[in-house]
């Protein structure tokens, strides 16, 4: 039979993190969180514990917003009363929450946590609402486990000292040190810092409405131009008649009807259904009127054989086999048509006022980014004991201090140093030194196509050559050094070019010469 336990358990702030203070009382009930700029924050961590008889630890804590960004001549100083924020690891910081479990009793021993009998120390991250307020990251559909997507929920005032069921929770560990000859006990967890938009995310997932913040026509549109009229309009433009050319021109043409007919069974199914016989049915009434006459009375080559209609009938009917490559019966050239590309946008444009859009059934977390370090978070502590069942419920700490979160380009974040050497010797002899050990295969079709650039000029201007037709691929092998000394060439290039718009190169870079020794 499960007892409760002898003696109460707490969490309080680990001894190293006390310092000399006259809000103790304050600091003691609530988790510290440690700043680190050094991907060697464990080890650093490690060394502090042990080095010394009273490890004092009050220097890694975070207490105030701290800035790095460059500052303007006039510029007045950051105010440091604001919000603490914390960095990602991409800006070389890394963050600690640290609290340590004891007992009640003279002394605050170190209760040790039974792992073997399921018992867990962890973390959850609060969103701060402000005035006592938080949220918690749970589950959208508690009752569907297949359901991933999470969200924000705000707990009653009561129950933000208490796990709300489902919440995430982020792993702790020990670390043991000495304390006054006393061997003592704290446990530390990494802060996600760099999930900072998966979290705020979940404001998206509140309204799944596609009306909602939606215009249903225009995304419609934008689908059939990319899908439909844009591919079309460069079918038309194709000045090529050669025999490689028609033949591109008639695979093209395949795809183009495949995605067409799709996208009519998609959002208008309604008249899909007249369109996908073998013979067309009776007219609809109606914004897809013009569409029907349209792809009904048009030929898709010259002025006789199939209509569109018959077209997108065959291709649906066949859309396995083209998307696959395999044999089947399409041998249209689009280019060929007499349906203007004007024509058909403007039938288009008439009928997606009936159809149907709908955003996917699992969309993925958009990050809102317009405001970073706005949203502020804290943190708690947390002691499970699934063993003793109701008796024990879980122990939650106080909160943390508040702190926001800082986006991956955030202008008050630290830069960390990054240096790429590039070749010395730069001329015949040296770069000839370097091993091509870089591979890239090419198959035939990709080899062609690569064939049929000429030269840039008439590259821009939409002019290729047909390619060359043996039917062959190719290997071919490059050096590292060499492409990552391209590739600056290349960069420092277009960073001049795009100067003349954006005048930024006096904040891009500075380049200051590097002295050599002996």
């Amino acid at each position: 039979m499960a007892t409760a336990l002898a003696h109460p358990v707490q969490w309080v702030t680990a001894t190293p993190l006390w310092g000399p203070t006259t809000k103790k009382l304050e600091r003691i009930q609530a988790p510290g969180i440690l700043q680190f700029d050094s991907d060697r924050f464990m080890e650093e961590l490690a060394e502090r514990l042990q080095g010394a008889a009273r490890p004092d630890l009050t220097s890694l804590l975070v207490t105030r917003f701290e800035s790095f960004h460059e500052r303007v001549p006039g510029e007045p100083p950051d105010d440091l009363n604001r919000t603490p924020k914390l960095y990602q690891p991409a800006h070389g910081r890394f963050y600690l929450v640290a609290s340590s479990l004891v007992c009640r009793l003279p002394g605050m021993p170190d209760h040790v946590v039974d792992l073997p009998r399921g018992e867990k120390a962890a973390f959850v991250l609060r969103r701060d609402f402000g005035n006592g307020r938080e949220g918690a990251w749970v589950p959208m559909s508690p009752e569907n486990p297949a359901d991933k997507r999470r969200i924000w929920k705000e707990l009653p005032a009561a129950q933000t000292g208490t796990l709300t069921k489902g919440e995430e929770l982020f792993p702790l560990f020990p670390m043991n040190f000495q304390m006054d000859g006393k061997r003592r006990r704290m446990l530390v967890g990494l802060i996600p810092t760099s999930s900072r938009d998966t979290f705020e995310s979940a404001a998206a997932f509140e309204d799944t409405d596609p009306n909602t913040g939606l215009d249903p026509e225009k995304m419609l549109m934008s689908e059939a131009e990319g899908q439909v009229l844009a591919p079309y309009e460069q079918l038309k433009a194709w000045t090529k008649t050669t025999a490689e050319a028609e033949e591109v021109q008639k695979e093209a043409t395949r795809f183009l009807l495949v995605d067409f007919a799709t996208f009519l069974e998609e959002r208008l199914p309604t008249l899909w259904a007249l369109l996908n016989k073998a013979s067309p049915g009776p007219a609809p009434a109606g914004a897809t009127l013009a569409l029907y006459n349209l792809l009904a009375g048009n030929f898709v080559q010259g002025s006789s054989g199939d209509t569109w209609q018959a077209a997108l009938h065959k291709a649906m009917q066949q859309r396995v086999a083209v998307l696959n490559g395999t044999t089947n019966t399409l041998d249209y050239n689009l280019r060929d048509g007499q349906l203007a590309v004007a024509t058909l946008r403007s039938a288009l444009e008439s009928a997606v006022t009936v159809g149907t859009y709908s955003l996917p059934p699992e969309p993925e977390p958009v990050p809102k980014l317009e405001e970073p370090g706005v949203a502020k978070y804290v943190l708690r502590c947390v002691y499970l004991k699934p063993h003793c069942g109701t008796l024990c419920p879980p122990l939650v700490s106080a909160r943390s201090m508040a702190f926001t979160l800082a986006a991956f380009f955030d202008p008050d974040a630290p830069a960390r140093p990054i240096r790429i050497e590039l070749p010395v010797d730069t001329s015949i002899r040296g770069l000839r030194k370097f091993k091509k050990n870089v591979g890239f295969t090419l198959s035939k079709g990709l080899r062609k196509q690569m064939s049929r650039v000429a030269g840039l000029e008439k590259t821009m201007k939409g002019e290729l050559d047909d390619g060359l037709s043996f039917d062959l691929g190719e290997l071919c092998m490059f050096s590292i050094p060499i492409i990552t000394l391209c590739a600056f060439i290349v960069l420092m290039i277009f960073l001049a070019l795009l100067n003349i718009i954006f005048w930024w190169l006096p904040f891009l870079k500075i380049c200051l010469p590097k002295p050599r020794v002996g």
